[in-house]
């Protein structure tokens, strides 16, 4: 597949809101996936490098968000327990949309790689994301760039989401005494967060996966 992937700004709202439509149309489980109005992607554009584009002869077939959240509410950080003095260190490895025939050809990992990268480049320390427990693609993504489930709690318009974090100057973690639970079982995994056990790896399984947690021992 012949591709260019770059920097969007503002002249592509309309190719970015039209996408997301098409994304949203297409779900067979439309909880799994968060829409946002045309203005959510203004105050983006206005940051530089906040949002990759991926275009094809078609146009626009994919793109992802970078988000700033600094010490506003709606930081991850604060869902993590980060002190208050280092969520100005926070990004989040925000929205992200795929066209439904050009899945599979990890644009989603590239893309997020190159804003795991840039976040680093501007000093940034930690990265954070939101998943939910039924999106096994995405959540493969962001196990693949080292995060890990830090959290589990009802976030935007109520659903359960996983909270993954990384810290971008540190070593990826290194987890022992590993735990293995079915996805579904969410009150399992809870259990295993509030204990102080981490979610690391995602392990197929013949009807569905398991999510592995363990303890850091970095």
């Amino acid at each position: 597949m012949r591709y260019e992937m770059r920097f969007l700004d503002w002249s592509h709202l309309q190719d970015v809101v039209k996408l997301q439509e098409i994304v949203i149309h297409n779900l067979s489980d439309k909880e799994i996936f968060r829409t946002h109005p045309p203005k959510y992607f203004l105050e983006h554009f206005k940051m530089e490098n906040s949002i990759i584009g991926v275009f094809t002869n078609d146009g626009l077939i994919a793109y992802s968000v970078l988000y700033f959240p600094g010490d506003r509410k709606d930081s991850f950080g604060i869902d993590i327990g980060l002190e208050r003095d280092e969520l100005d260190k926070v990004v989040h490895l925000a929205t992200v949309a795929v066209h439904p025939a050009y899945r599979g050809n990890s644009l989603q990992k590239q893309m997020q790689g190159i804003h795991l990268d840039t976040a680093m480049q501007l000093g940034y320390e930690h990265a954070c994301c939101m998943v939910s427990p039924k999106n096994r693609a995405s959540l493969q993504n962001i196990f693949s760039h080292g995060l890990n489930i830090k959290a589990l709690k009802l976030k935007f318009d109520k659903r359960r989401r996983y909270i993954l974090h990384r810290h971008l100057l540190s070593p990826r973690l290194d987890c022992h005494e590993e735990f293995r639970i079915r996805s579904s079982d969410l009150d399992a995994q809870i259990g295993l967060l509030n204990m102080g056990y981490l979610g690391f790896r995602m392990v197929e399984m013949p009807a569905g996966f398991s999510i592995s947690y363990g303890r850091s021992c970095n």
